[in-house]
């Protein structure tokens, strides 16, 4: 209870704080992609095409007190074609660059992950529901809207180059112990920035554990992932590795051991650039309060892109992807196959 009280106390001074504006400054941002995309799954004999229109619109509120401690927040109203709402929470952004985010703050592990390139576009199969291997390194993380996420300035701790962030999330009230629920989590991350020669170097590193309420549980959720980017001139060479232990509840508690491996190249010539990348994960999952088989699902992606800036704002896309999905060390042809893509990007 004493934390939620102390979260509550910040929250009613950040608002009450003398200064701020009766009308917060709003912006609008957004983008609709529109375009052609086809698959061919092993599962069918003829492939398949279809138009392909996803659209967003979001809404981001601030103001600054007069003692520069800038206040923020935001909504999203429209996300990939449908009506939504949703919301972000609470961010107070201080003078010296760090920042604290409140309510539905997030987790700090995957805040400093790699995400190394990988081909664009609205390509891609469905992987069956069946198949939880995981679609990227940054899948331990669990955080409950009650909490809060503290990001470091730049340079921090006088170390060039070096940010970190922590952050914590509590919900300690949780009674549906006969099915699981989410009970108290943190996570800790870490982003550093060097140069070798003419190479600029980034590497991130994050890890996040997490404590589940349930009678039958065997294991919480603990893990986390280590990556590395280096930028020389326009091409950028990236890997990233990822592993852990989740719960999840969404479709049923579900306990999971994963790890996951990305690599990617992204090389930029003028207006276009061009995108390589490669996925391999897998899991081995556990129904709720019974044993697992011990034996993997798997995923293995491929994936390229061409992008090409056609006007300000206006980006075209040429995307493809190959990829293989195994559940339970069975290669499902459902979830196996390639898929394309060609549209463009406009954005405001």
């Amino acid at each position: 209870m004493k934390k939620e009280l102390l979260i509550a106390s910040a929250l009613v001074g950040s608002v009450g704080l003398a200064g701020v504006a009766e009308a917060a400054s709003m912006s609008f941002a957004g983008n609709t992609r529109v375009g052609v995309a086809g698959s061919d799954s092993n599962a069918t004999a003829t492939a398949t095409k279809a138009g392909d229109i996803q659209s967003s619109l979001s809404v981001s509120v601030s103001e600054t007190t007069d003692g520069g401690i800038k206040i923020s927040s935001g909504f999203q109203i429209l996300n990939e074609g449908s009506y939504a709402n949703n919301t972000s929470g609470l961010t107070l952004t201080f003078t010296d660059g760090s920042s604290l985010d409140l309510v539905k703050a997030g987790n700090a592990s995957g805040s400093h992950d790699i995400a190394p390139p990988s081909g664009g576009g609205e390509v891609g199969i469905a992987y069956t529901s069946a198949n939880s291997a995981p679609g990227g390194i940054d899948f331990v993380g669990s955080a409950d809207q009650v909490g809060f996420e503290y990001h470091s300035a730049a340079d921090a701790m006088g170390v060039t180059g070096l940010k970190f962030g922590v952050s914590a999330a509590f919900n300690e009230e949780a009674t549906t112990a006969t099915t699981g629920a989410f009970d108290t989590g943190y996570g800790v991350g870490v982003t550093y920035v060097t140069t070798a020669g003419d190479t600029s170097v980034t590497v991130g590193a994050g890890y996040a554990a997490s404590d589940y309420i349930g009678t039958s549980l065997t294991k919480d959720e603990a893990g986390g992932h280590v990556g590395i980017s280096a930028v020389t001139g326009d091409l950028t060479v990236a890997a990233a590795y990822g592993s852990g232990d989740t719960v999840r509840t969404a479709t049923g508690m579900v306990q999971r051991n994963s790890d996951a491996t990305e690599v990617g190249i992204k090389y930029v010539s003028g207006d276009i650039t061009f995108n390589v990348g490669h996925l391999s994960s897998s899991s081995v999952d556990e129904t709720y309060g019974t044993a697992g088989s011990g034996v993997k699902d798997e995923k293995t992606q491929t994936s390229a892109s061409i992008d090409y800036v056609i006007a300000s704002g206006v980006t075209g896309t040429v995307g493809y992807r190959d990829q293989e999905g195994a559940d339970e060390n069975t290669v499902l042809t459902t979830d196996s196959g390639s898929s394309w893509y060609i549209g463009a990007n406009i954005s405001f």
